[in-house]
């Protein structure tokens, strides 16, 4: 089972009020128009909303928990919005649709799971077999920050409270840091508890990314048919700044 199979079911609780990025890929569709292609859609959070704006909307995922949560807030919506969204089980680095879109997204960070120069270069490749001649990819990603990079170990512990049942759920998150490798490890304890007090389950989640750093991004996307048209730093479209910790790229084909 992937991270985000196990991870699907709470995913939400911890993600799903996530919407500073929203108006941002909402201004580009508009500038591009349908079909969109969300590449790692998870459970939908980009992905509803902008075919709750009236875009043909198409997701890949290679999780089926998280396509799965998907299609649980999809069967919700009304039918107009139903009828604009495509969900795809497929892997990003050799997936196959007969369709080009003017505008695929790569959101909040999953490019990072990406873990060998190989795997980027062929993901970029195929997405630029699936963008029209005048399309745009964006892609996001943090700015790899010298404050985490200095550390070889951190701590964090998250509380939620889960709205439907008023359970509260800690997630003690110990990340660990190959610098030689350029890899981000993290180990993930999640224990529910009911409104007494009581342990209901505990679990745990591992996860590895693979951070990167501005220049190796651009030449990762030289390599592979791509030109930078702009880099920005915040979802306001101001401009890259390393201390804003995001790197949103928008490149076209060359």
């Amino acid at each position: 089972m992937s991270f985000y199979d196990a991870w699907a079911d709470v995913y939400d609780l911890f993600h799903g009020n996530i919407k500073i990025d929203i108006p941002f890929y909402l201004e580009n569709a508009q500038q591009k128009g349908s079909p969109i292609l969300e590449i790692a859609c998870g459970t939908g959070r980009v992905l509803i909303p902008l075919a709750e704006a009236g875009y043909e909307v198409w997701g890949i995922d290679s999780s089926p928990a998280m396509l799965a949560k998907a299609q649980e807030k999809i069967s919700n919506l009304p039918e107009d919005v139903r009828k604009r969204i495509h969900l795809v089980q497929a892997d990003m680095r050799n997936f196959h649709l007969d369709i080009r879109f003017p505008l695929v997204l790569i959101p909040f960070r999953s490019f990072l799971h990406l873990l060998t120069v190989e795997d980027q270069i062929q993901t970029l490749k195929n997405i630029k077999e699936h963008l029209e001649d005048d399309g745009i990819l964006i892609i996001d990603l943090f700015a790899p920050s010298h404050n985490y990079l200095a550390q070889d170990r951190r701590q964090v512990i998250n509380k939620i409270i889960n709205p439907e049942n008023r359970h509260i759920i800690f997630r003690t998150d110990i990340t660990r840091y190959d610098h030689t490798n350029q890899l981000i490890d993290e180990d993930s304890l999640l224990e529910e508890y009911d409104e007494k007090g009581n342990l209901i389950r505990s679990f745990h989640l591992s996860l590895k990314l693979r951070y990167i750093f501005r220049y190796e991004m651009e030449h990762l996307l030289k390599l592979s048919g791509f030109k930078l048209e702009i880099l920005y730093g915040t979802f306001d479209r101001k401009p890259y700044d390393y201390k804003s910790g995001e790197m949103i790229f928008i490149m076209g084909k060359i």
